[in-house]
């Protein structure tokens, strides 16, 4: 029997209390008052009567049908007089945890792919299929709602505004407030720390400020707020229409070398509001006049790499949502005379000067930003000023003015009213801008969609009734000749249901596994459902990566995979894949590299590996004896009638190769190992790091060479100091004095040569710049001759790079926070902790300055 009251703390509920016989068996429901009751209590009969027909339970007073319906995690979820029951439908239906996308920048596209599959966990696919259609008939049993949405964006340079940002969010003109806000800050912080650590205290900061300017009233309720670094968005939502609100989530996404160095990129957080999907995104492009193309590479990285995880299918895009709104510091430019600009800005011309605008020219020749609308632009340049007035930049470079701060959208149903930037902020270099548009959203009709679902489903038992499933496979294999690493490779398989029935198609693990595919190989969609007489293409998206390429150049592991394609009621297809994957010097062991003279592609067996077990001690000392890897790096010795012992290399060659490039045209690189490469220059790198063949001219050759160099120490398997010293290296890293164990006379003369492209070389110890670390701590005497040499000729070019700080504008403090990542990290599988992160940088800085310790801010 229902036990029925008023619950007095939540006014306009119900509690509904399920009594059985005995005193223990109750269940307590709350439902919203008005006709919910009824249907609620219907339903709930409903279900006992399906367990008891299924025989799950007796038919007598007993509770025990009930667990079928217990969702074993709690459930937050508590039905308002503003939920109708197809908004519950719908949100059952997408119900997922409020997640954020991995916070590892490192993680790639591939490492999503790995699709475990668990019948008990599985959405059903039926289900999914009649949520496909009913998005299809959507605009049957939706209308449209109009409301409003500011977008504002602020590039605030490290500071923090002393003045009230109500004349950025508060539109004078249109009193009523908005119903959503997305504000997005650029340079909130622009500390070392905050560009490794992501360590920052300002996102709750600024959202305060948001909240005192907008939220007196508390009419607002904070959807989410994300930081990458500078970057921070917020988005707030009146509170009324907070119940119609699911699946928030929120990515990050870092454009800097390694996907580490987080200056620039894009946050974006979306989330479906009544029954439409939103999209907002917030990005800081790469800087400076003159660098269209990667402003142009940044903006399509942000749209690769943020993928939404959706539950137990593939991933969401930036562009599968019905509206995406993007704003941020997208630094494009005018090109044209600092004068002339200033000229075109007094007379207020800003249509001629628009014609010359790099975002407008980009947008209209479709390399970004394809299918966006942007308001007229009728408002001064946003950047550069002078901090504390509205004059453009006075300072010696001269910066031309330039509308870097913009507001786009993309979608159906936008009106925009205002788009203006606000001169009345003088803290930074930019001033802020602001855009209020009129958006629809779709909005479900309850008697309406009940009856569009009904026929659906009747539809769908109608053709699943006729007979069982069939299908035609265009191929059962697949085959991915000449794989490189790092390199992606695409086929289709299409498969036609050519049976009478709804077709069901899923792919299930081998036995005795959990995943149904390799972790090189990624498949979208893996679950699907097809009717009579149609097609679906399934992807198969091949790539090897970091996580992968190890074992494959050993040779434990080949290009190859069975995938087993199951209908539901019906037989199983087997697909086969191979792929001949092409041997890498990235992710082989520093042992092998050493002990190979050729180049690896040229390599048809793994590489014979001599013993690690060379270890440095007092009374052997490095020795002296360097290759010339200018020839015999390339170049197979020739024969002779008595065989020789292999020569072994003291770094590899390919290195070698790279650092010499560095050495010979990137010192005075501006801006050295922080600006990310240029991906196709990157491919080619790579290729002729394994043919062993010349670096060719290629755009943005040093920035492409610099973070190859990085990625190529990241992807060693054992790094340059290997994972069993990494504790001690820790331990020692706070004083100075545990680094002066072993003196240079103890040690002997160190005898390493750095090689440069015209065949010299330089004794380490001979040059004063190298020689101050030449006191070196007591556990790298421990390391592996290779790994010792390495370190010892890294931390030479390092020094040598330092001493150019004054044009290439490096530090001691950014190079130690870099290459500690890579350079010093923990066992596989481990994590490191800002605290750790810092005792490692600690440690390499040692090494590059000793004569002071590292000041961090606090």
């Amino acid at each position: 029997m229902f036990i029925v009251c008023i619950d007095a703390a939540k006014t306009g509920l119900l509690k509904l209390t399920w009594a059985g016989e005995s005193d223990t068996e109750e269940v307590v429901f709350e439902v919203a008052l008005g006709e919910y009751v009824q249907q609620f209590v219907q339903e709930f009969k409903a279900a006992k009567a399906v367990a008891v027909n299924e025989g799950q339970v007796t038919a007598g007073a007993t509770h025990a049908w009930i667990s079928n319906y217990i969702n074993k995690q709690p459930i937050s979820i508590v039905a308002t007089p503003e939920m109708t029951p197809v908004e519950n439908y719908f949100r059952q239906l997408n119900n997922v945890q409020n997640i954020d996308a991995p916070e590892n920048l490192m993680d790639t596209y591939m490492a999503r792919s790995a699709f475990e599959y668990n019948p008990q966990t599985l959405k059903s696919v039926k289900e999914e299929w009649i949520a496909k259609q009913l998005e299809i008939k959507k605009s049957e049993f939706t209308e449209p709602r109009t409301l409003t949405l500011l977008c504002g964006s602020w590039n605030v340079n490290g500071r923090t505004p002393k003045e009230n940002l109500a004349p950025w969010l508060i539109p004078n003109e249109h009193p009523e407030l908005p119903d959503v806000y997305a504000v997005g800050f650029q340079e909130l912080d622009l500390s070392a720390e905050a560009f490794v650590f992501n360590e920052s205290n300002r996102e709750a900061m600024w959202c305060a400020m948001i909240e005192d300017c907008i939220n007196l009233d508390k009419v607002y309720t904070k959807v989410k707020s994300k930081q990458l670094v500078g970057m921070l968005l917020c988005v707030y939502v009146k509170t009324v229409h907070i119940p119609h609100i699911r699946n928030v989530q929120a990515v990050v996404t870092g454009t800097g070398i390694m996907g580490m160095m987080g200056n620039k990129g894009g946050v974006a957080i979306r989330f479906r509001l009544f029954d439409t999907d939103l999209c907002f995104v917030n990005s800081h492009l790469a800087s400076d006049s003159g660098r269209c193309d990667r402003r142009n590479q940044d903006y399509q990285e942000v749209v690769k790499r943020t993928l939404f995880t959706m539950p137990n299918g593939p991933p969401f895009t930036i562009f599968d949502h019905d509206l995406v709104f993007w704003v941020g510091d997208l630094n494009y430019r005018i090109p044209l005379p600092d004068s002339e600009v200033k000229s075109l800005v007094k007379a207020r011309d800003y249509q001629k000067l628009l014609k010359y605008d790099e975002l407008t020219v980009e947008r209209n020749a479709k390399h970004v930003f394809v299918g966006f609308e942007e308001g007229p632009i009728d408002f001064y340049p946003t950047y550069k000023f002078d901090v504390g007035t509205d004059t453009f930049d006075s300072s010696e470079k001269q910066r031309t003015p330039a509308w870097c701060d913009r507001v786009l959208w993309k979608g159906a149903g936008v009106k925009q009213r205002t788009y203006t930037g606000h001169m009345v902020f003088r803290t930074s270099d930019h001033k802020p801008v602001s855009s209020l548009v009129d958006f629809a959203v779709q909005v479900v009709q309850p008697k309406r969609f009940a009856e569009v679902r009904q026929q659906i489903v009747r539809e769908m038992d109608k053709m699943e009734n006729e007979c069982r499933p069939d299908a035609v496979i265009s191929t059962n294999l697949a085959k991915f000749p000449d794989v490189k690493f790092m390199t992606r490779y695409t086929q289709s398989i299409v498969i036609e249901n050519s049976g009478q029935v709804i077709l069901q198609f899923r792919f299930i693990p081998k036995l005795d596994e959990k995943k149904f595919c390799k972790p090189w190989l990624r498949i979208n969609p893996p679950v699907g459902m097809i009717v009579p007489g149609e097609k679906a293409t399934v992807e198969l998206m091949l790539m090897v990566d970091a996580t992968t390429a190890a074992s494959l150049n050993t040779g434990e592991e080949r290009l190859e995979d069975i995938l087993i394609l199951h209908l539901e009621n019906g037989k199983d297809y087997f697909v086969s894949i191979t792929g001949n994957f092409l041997r890498t010097c990235f992710c082989t062991p520093l042992v092998t590299l050493v002990n190979t003279l050729r180049p690896v592609r040229d390599l048809t067996q793994p590489a014979a590996a001599s013993s690690s077990s060379d270890r440095r001690t007092k009374s052997q000392p490095p020795q002296p004896n360097l290759i010339d890897f200018g020839e015999s790096a390339s170049t197979p010795a020739a024969p002779t009638s008595k065989p020789e012992e292999p020569k072994k290399l003291h770094i590899p060659k390919e290195l070698w190769r790279m650092v010499d490039f560095l050495f010979t045209y990137g010192l005075d690189e501006d801006n050295l190992f922080a600006t990310s490469g240029n991906e196709q220059s990157m491919e080619l790198i790579r290729e002729c790091l394994d043919t062993g063949l010349p670096f060719e001219t290629m755009p943005d050759a040093v920035h492409s060479i610099s973070e190859c160099l990085i990625r190529f120490l990241e992807a060693l398997p054992d790094p340059v100091i290997p994972f069993v010293h990494y504790q001690r290296c820790l331990d020692s890293n706070s004083n100075y004095t545990l680094c002066k164990q072993v003196s240079c006379c103890e040690r002997g003369f160190l005898f390493f040569f750095f090689f440069c492209s015209r065949g010299c070389y330089y004794c380490v110890g001979l040059t004063q710049r190298f020689v101050c670390w030449w006191l070196l701590p007591q556990v790298l005497t421990q390391l592996p001759s290779e790994h010792y040499n390495l370190f010892v000729y890294l931390m030479a070019f390092l020094r040598e790079v330092l001493s150019h700080a004054v044009t290439n504008g490096l530090s001691a403090e950014k190079l130690a926070l870099l290459f500690s990542a890579v350079l010093l990290r923990p066992g596989p599988d481990k994590t490191r902790d800002a605290a750790s992160t810092k005792k490692a940088s600690n440690f390499i800085y040692h090494f590059l300055l000793n004569d002071e310790e590292p000041q961090f801010a606090s």
